[in-house]
Formats: C-alpha cells, structure tokens, sequence
C-alpha cells in the first residue's frame, strides 16, 4: 500500500452551470491550486520548469494533475464548487416519519444530520483534501473521486472495525467497493460488527449495512425482533460447506411501504459471515436503476 501525500487544503474548480458559459481550462488555471498546494508561494504552471516546495517530483506533473482534473468538471458540465456545500438539514426534504430508523439513522435523513452524530465517520472523507500519487510509471496523477462528493447521485463508503482491518488491505478493499473507509469501532445490539456501509443520494441516507460473524446471528436477529417486531416474511435455505454438511440459514424481511430491512444469515455465498441491510425504497430503486454498475451488482446480490 502506497503512502499517499496528503494536500493541505482542498481543491475548488472554476465551473459554471454550463459549458458554454465556461472557458476551457488551461494550464494557467491551474496555478491557483498549485500555488496553495505550495503554501501560498506563487506557482506558475505554464512555466517551462515549475518549481514546487512540496512532495516529490517535479512540479509539471502536479500542473497536469490539476488541469486533467479541472477538464474532467468542466467536460461535465457540473459546478464542482457547489458538490461538497452540505445543504442544513433544516434545508432538506424530511425522513418519512414510517422509515425505519436504526442506532439513531433514520432512513431518509440528511448527511448534515448525519455527520453531527457521526463526526468521526468515513461519509467526512468526502471534505477530504485531494490526493497527489507519484508513480515511476505514470508520473504524478490527482486522485479525486467524483462519485464521492457530498451531493453525489450515488455517495458510498465503509466504517471497519480495527481488528476485521487488520485481516484486509484496506486500500485495496476500497478500491474494489469505489469507496472511501474509515477505521471505527463498531457493534450492533452488543455484537461485534466487521464492516458498516452507508450510502447517501444527493445527501439523503437511504441504505446502511452490516456485516458480521454468523455466530452473531441469533443475537441481532432477537434484538431486530424486539424493536421492529416479527418480520413480514421469512425464508429458509438449507446450504452446505466444504465439507459437504448441510447447514440451514434463515433470511428475515420487514417492510413497511416505504422502507426495507433484510437480515440475512448468510452473506452472499459465505456461510461464516451474516448481514443485514435496511433501505429506503424510492431511492434505493433510483439509483439502482441509475447506477447499473457492477459495485452496485454485488450489493443487489446481497439483497
């Protein structure tokens, strides 16, 4: 895992509403950002040679990150200055009072609500600074995600419990789930959880998930049935391991018109792991209709 340098202050693009009322960025427009990158000593990135007091390897190549950054805002159309201005939640559209809540989210709430309970969560990564990676091979590129604004159409990310972490290449699991993860402790009716997902549309909450050991299983299904009652349906397979034994597995549903919980005790194919997964159901099936991704394929397989 390479060691990211990490920019001190955030990167804004010059973006209208439209293209046409935008010129096309040049490397000059880019001077601005490098110039902060640097501490606030002029940059000059149409410089021949462009000196820098920051990272490693010569300053062209940040110039070419930010400007490759600048025409991916500008082919788009978007005003990129506004993607991560978090709306009050005062602002915002109210959660359906029949939306499931659970440990304090309710479905449908805004991210501002969000992060004032969560301050220390992976969903605060999307204020982040930009990422600058030295590569021998493709020199210096900008990574900076765009599905991970705030306002995103499709805003995802992961919580890890430290230990579940310790197993994993962190990075790697990001870059395989195109999301942003943050180490958390974290449990659910006393259980110890490996991994949280939280998705948010256009800073709305609409799916959080959990996975945990199958052993957990009778535990949180207990405390599921305590809070929301009996499921509205259930549903038994008998599934077998390597060795050929036969194990059952029970999934669990609660719906309620608007919303959706699935307790699953068996994730996808693995029958060491459970999870479950709660919705809001007009956006989930937005973006599930929007996004045919093959991320978003792997997290309709675990529905």
């Amino acid at each position: 895992m390479r060691k990211a340098l990490k920019i001190g202050v955030a990167l804004l693009v010059v973006a209208s509403a439209g293209r046409a009322q935008a010129p096309k960025p040049t490397l000059a427009d880019a001077s601005p950002y490098v110039t902060k990158m640097n501490g606030g000593k002029p940059v000059d990135c149409t410089a021949a040679k462009v000196k820098i007091n920051f990272g490693s390897g010569r300053g062209e190549g940040y110039c070419q990150a930010v400007l490759s950054d600048l025409m991916k805002s500008w082919e788009s159309g978007t005003d990129a200055t506004k993607l991560d201005v978090l709306t009050p939640a005062d602002q915002m559209p109210p959660a359906p009072s029949e939306a499931y809540e659970l440990k304090g989210d309710k479905l449908g709430s805004s991210m501002s609500e969000y992060l004032r309970n969560h301050h220390d969560d992976c969903v605060g990564k999307f204020s982040a600074p930009p990422e600058v990676h030295r590569s021998v091979i493709s020199g210096n590129t900008l990574q900076n995600a765009g599905n991970q604004h705030a306002n995103a159409f499709r805003f995802a990310c992961q919580n890890l419990d430290p230990t579940f972490a310790q197993t994993l290449d962190v990075l790697a699991l990001a870059q395989q789930l195109r999301t942003d993860v943050q180490l958390k402790n974290l449990t659910l009716a006393t259980a110890r959880i490996d991994r949280e997902q939280v998705e948010f549309s256009q800073g709305r909450l609409y799916l959080v998930a959990y996975y945990f050991k199958q052993e957990s299983f009778g535990l949180i299904q207990a405390a599921f049935i305590n809070k929301f009652g009996q499921p509205t349906s259930t549903n038994e397979i008998v599934a077998k391991n390597l060795l050929g034994a036969q194990l059952p597995r029970t999934t669990m549903t609660w719906k309620n018109g608007v919303s959706t919980i699935e307790l699953s005790e068996m994730s996808g194919n693995d029958l060491t792991k459970s999870q479950v997964v709660i919705v809001l159901d007009d956006i989930y099936e937005k973006v599930a209709h929007h996004h045919n991704t093959e991320a978003l394929k792997s997290v309709q397989s675990d529905m």
